[in-house]
């Protein structure tokens, strides 16, 4: 059936390699793909992924990096430009998850050949206009040439609002999540997890998802969990999912060590690295509280599943990104972010008390079910599309 529209997909890495982003692009393109044509391109530094193959039935093209040398940075120029002279008349909206030096030339060749370009901006300091500006002439001046912009969070919209891009390209279109695969279980279900997941039954297990950067801050979990918990609840772990490998570009190898180091004693006894999975709601269905201690983040998915599946949650505050999904006290618990003493009471209280956390589970999912189910976040990505390519 012809689609009445396409839409390329740009983002950094897609399935099966993991981020936020791709996992968000790749959630919108399965809630749409019965009534919009949607092709992916990625980028992998993994020479053995196919340079184009089909996920969830969706045509997926991968241009590889590898050193990030100029010679490396030039051949991937051609690859891009060699992809769209041939792709251009099977989509007319390009949408960037995010902003980077590959999104130049895309934005330059979809305005030659008159597509629309839609820029989800991810990250504070990172993709939001101010810090477009600060990144050099060249990536400012191609990010304010978009038809239209995605904030994902208040913050966002408010750095976009005191930008001088005009204020009418704006869309305010917050991250989404399954609720039917992120869901509440019971007892019986939380335990036969743990045993697919092979671990132990009998302990509060913490969770943490993120790659191992300054920016996640796992050494914060670390050393509250030492200092407030690994004496006092001999029952209590940690679950670490995300890259620790120091080849990735977001991970810091000093990191690595310093947390690797700090807790070899307690390492596949109680605590647990897991360095990627594609079945991450079993990790939320096996553990017992779920804790964000980043410095900063566009709108965190893992906190939005997590709240999705009615797990309580302690989370950093940062300005209109969490402090905006978490009213503190009724569905999840806000701390000071990089205070390490906070963040250990606060789980120490969670543990301590199972009625306060199974209140603050049962709140955030209400919340997710108001505000941030994929489905809603779906029509309005769907009615933005329409309101670009207008039927003729």
């Amino acid at each position: 059936m012809r689609k009445p529209y396409n839409v390329l997909m740009v983002t950094g890495v897609y399935h099966p390699e993991i981020n936020g982003a791709s996992n968000q692009c790749r959630q919108v393109v399965n809630t749409l793909k019965n009534k919009v044509g949607f092709k992916v391109l990625t980028t992998t530094r993994n020479p053995n992924l196919s340079s184009r193959c089909k996920v969830d039935g969706i045509d997926v093209f991968r241009i590889l990096l590898r050193n990030g040398n100029m010679w490396d940075y030039c051949r991937a120029i051609c690859r891009f430009a060699t992809f769209f002279f041939p792709q251009r008349k099977n989509f007319q909206i390009v949408h960037l998850h995010g902003f980077s030096r590959k999104s130049v030339l895309l934005t330059f060749l979809s305005r030659i050949f008159h597509k629309k370009i839609i820029v989800k901006m991810t990250l504070i300091e990172h993709d939001d206009p101010f810090s477009m500006r600060n990144r050099g002439f060249l990536l400012n001046y191609f990010f304010t040439k978009a038809n239209a912009y995605i904030a994902i969070s208040p913050e966002l919209g408010n750095l976009y609002y005191r930008s001088k891009i005009p204020a009418n390209r704006l869309r305010k279109i917050p991250n989404g999540v399954d609720t039917n695969r992120f869901r509440p279980v019971s007892n019986r279900e939380k335990a036969l997890s743990r045993d697919q997941l092979r671990l132990p039954r009998n302990m509060k297990l913490i969770l943490f998802v993120g790659h191992f950067s300054r920016q996640k801050s796992p050494d914060i979990l670390v050393k509250a969990w030492k200092q407030y918990l690994s004496e006092k609840f001999l029952d209590s772990g940690i679950v670490f999912i995300g890259s620790t490998n120091p080849d990735h570009f977001e991970v810091d190898a000093d990191l690595v060590y310093k947390v690797q180091d700090k807790l070899k004693p307690y390492i596949k006894k109680r605590i647990f690295f897991i360095e990627r999975t594609n079945e991450i709601e079993i990790y939320f269905r096996a553990v017992d509280i779920f804790v964000l201690p980043s410095l900063r983040e566009g709108l965190p998915n893992a906190l939005l599943e997590a709240m999705a599946c009615g797990l309580p949650v302690v989370a950093s505050r940062i300005d209109r990104v969490t402090d905006w999904i978490i009213a503190d006290g009724v569905n999840g618990v806000l701390v000071e972010p990089n205070i390490m003493d906070d963040l250990g009471r606060v789980m120490s209280r969670l543990l301590n008390d199972n009625i306060l956390a199974e209140s603050l589970g049962k709140e955030a999912r209400k919340t997710i079910l108001k505000r941030f189910t994929i489905g809603s976040v779906g029509e309005k990505y769907d009615k933005l599309y329409r309101e670009l390519i207008p039927a003729s």
